[in-house]
């Protein structure tokens, strides 16, 4: 049967390299077979994993001051909002020395320029009204006295009723009129005591806000962790805003363990007892991933299963 002529250049073309490797001397059917590639070497290895902090979070004072105590020691697990370290706010002492030095200066200020027109009248006003009120307290106490005498001598049958109804009234009386200036010149005083500067009295009301405030102040844990490092002493002073800890946080740490160079890392079968595939990154000749289980604390030591290929 002749070839179609689609065929015929490709039955050319196999006679020609038939010929070829017969005059060559190559053995025939060389090309038949498929090339065989050694397969690579597996192995599984066990590695020891170190459990590290995801983050170590700086702790700092706010305020700065003075160490007073330090209420962990390095090593302590803490929780969010733990007293780490007290301080003497040495701030709010600068604070109030500063107010106090101002209310001085103010009152001087204002005992130099002397006393108002009606600063004057208002003093000589309220110097009649000290003395009348201080005559009805003399009038009352004299007339007390009388009428105790007056009760004496009722009690003893040696006075009339009417003549003890009338001193017994004409004495509450006074008593009441008593009571009356004493609270008009009480109200009146304080009335009148905003006679010094406005901002006299503006200072004077901060310094009695800051005395309020307290003395010490505590730095405490931002989160959950471990206490890392303590950075400061008992009555070191460090700047302000100045790092005084680092607690390395208990969210789920990472585990690092160091493998061969040259070493491809299959997949990770197991890791601190618990079984993979597990996810995992390498660099170099260190092998990362998240700690399986949250009970590792930094620190802590585990094995991995690895399947590895060379």
């Amino acid at each position: 049967m002749a070839l179609g002529p689609a065929r015929a250049p490709i039955a050319t073309l196999v006679a020609f390299l038939g010929a070829m490797a017969a005059g060559c001397g190559w053995e025939p059917g060389i090309w038949s077979g498929a090339i065989e590639l050694e397969p690579p070497k597996a192995a599984s290895v066990e590695l020891t994993a170190v459990a590290v902090a995801t983050l170590d979070a700086p702790v700092k004072a706010r305020r700065g001051g003075r160490v007073l105590e330090l209420r962990v020691r390095t090593g302590d697990v803490v929780a969010e909002g733990d007293a780490l370290i007290e301080f003497e706010d040495l701030a709010l002492e600068e604070s109030k020395a500063a107010v106090r030095r101002e209310i001085e200066e103010l009152r001087a200020a204002h005992a130099a320029a002397g006393a108002t027109p009606a600063e004057t009248e208002r003093s000589a006003s309220r110097d009649l009204r000290m003395a009348a009120l201080s005559q009805l307290e003399e009038t009352h106490r004299r007339a007390s006295e009388e009428f105790e005498r007056w009760t004496e001598l009722f009690e003893e049958g040696l006075a009339a009723r009417l003549d003890f109804e009338k001193r017994r009234q004409e004495f509450e009386a006074l008593s009441a009129r008593l009571r009356d200036a004493r609270a008009a010149a009480t109200q009146e005083t304080e009335a009148e005591a905003p006679s010094e500067p406005a901002e006299l009295r503006r200072s004077q009301r901060l310094l009695e806000r800051l005395q309020d405030l307290p003395k010490t102040y505590l730095v405490k844990s931002p989160s959950e962790g471990t206490v890392k490092e303590l950075l400061v002493a008992v009555g070191d002073i460090p700047e302000r805003g100045a790092a005084v800890a680092t607690v390395a946080r208990a969210a789920l740490p990472m585990l690092v363990a160091e493998i061969a160079p040259g070493t491809t890392v299959v997949a990770i079968e197991e890791a601190c007892g618990v079984p993979g595939p597990l996810a995992f990154s390498r660099r170099d000749a260190t092998l990362k991933l998240a700690a399986p289980t949250p009970q590792l604390r930094p620190g802590d030591e585990c094995l991995l299963a690895v399947s590895t290929r060379e």
